[in-house]
């Protein structure tokens, strides 16, 4: 690896460690820094950084619970394949590269999306208790003051709740935030405020009525919907996303 592609750039601004977290994430993710490659020490990072040792060390352990590096005391930094050792704070880290969203995670996201949620909402229709329809409803007909953006959100989380099975409430809200960066351009647009609000009260008529497959069918017909209007936002042609 040539002494050019080692340097990492100065650092400007207030929260130092987070910077160093940036530069390094977005050169393993790249490729640029390899499964097994042997970091420079942290002194030697510090002075190139033109930081603190203690900054350094903050950023290296915030890497390494994303599973990006292995810190053998003694013996060095050495950078993981996070394809092995990759968490879900990882997956959350990957959506922005370079400070633009990374298109690869956003259709990575979407398909992720297209396979579970359908899935979840058909597990809500058959398994949702009166509580679960109670709070369902009072979020989809009496919550006007909410943020519509926050009432969808408020919506996926208690169809999965219903669901009945907590890791997978878990495991959605982990990404439902990717989902939220992206969402304010799609809500933005009046067209999508009134197709999302059109899906609220669609869905909880089939989980109501117990009719699984339709509160599937409801939930794969939005997915799409909401995909296609998000990749217009952000001017991005949708077979990009799915290379």
């Amino acid at each position: 690896m040539s002494a050019d592609r080692r340097r990492l750039s100065p650092l400007t601004k207030i929260r130092l460690h987070q910077e160093i977290v940036e530069q390094l994430k977005d050169r393993i993710i790249r490729g640029e820094l390899l499964p097994g490659a042997k970091l420079q020490p942290e002194r030697e990072l510090a002075d190139q950084l033109q930081v603190n040792r203690t900054t350094v060390r903050e950023a290296l352990h915030k890497l390494e619970s994303m599973g990006l590096v292995e810190i053998k005391h003694g013996n060095g930094i050495f950078v993981k394949d996070f394809l092995e050792s990759g968490s879900l704070e990882l997956a959350r880290q990957m959506f922005f590269l370079g400070g633009r969203v990374n298109l690869r995670v956003f259709g990575n996201l979407n398909e992720l999306r297209r396979l579970l949620l359908p899935e979840i909402s058909y597990c809500a229709a058959r398994n949702r208790s009166e509580k679960d329809l109670h709070e369902l409803k009072e979020v989809v007909f009496h919550s006007d003051d909410m943020p519509l953006e926050e009432r969808d959100w408020r919506v996926h989380n208690l169809i999965a709740r219903a669901g009945g099975n907590l890791l997978i409430v878990i495991l959605l809200n982990s990404f439902t935030q990717l989902a939220r960066d992206s969402s304010k351009l799609y809500f933005e647009v009046e067209a999508n405020r009134q197709r999302s609000m059109k899906f609220h009260r669609d869905i909880y008529a089939a989980i109501e009525k117990g009719d699984a497959p339709k509160a599937r069918r409801i939930m794969a017909d939005v997915l799409r919907f909401a995909e296609i209007q998000t990749l217009k936002a952000l001017d991005v042609d949708s077979r990009r996303t799915r290379k």
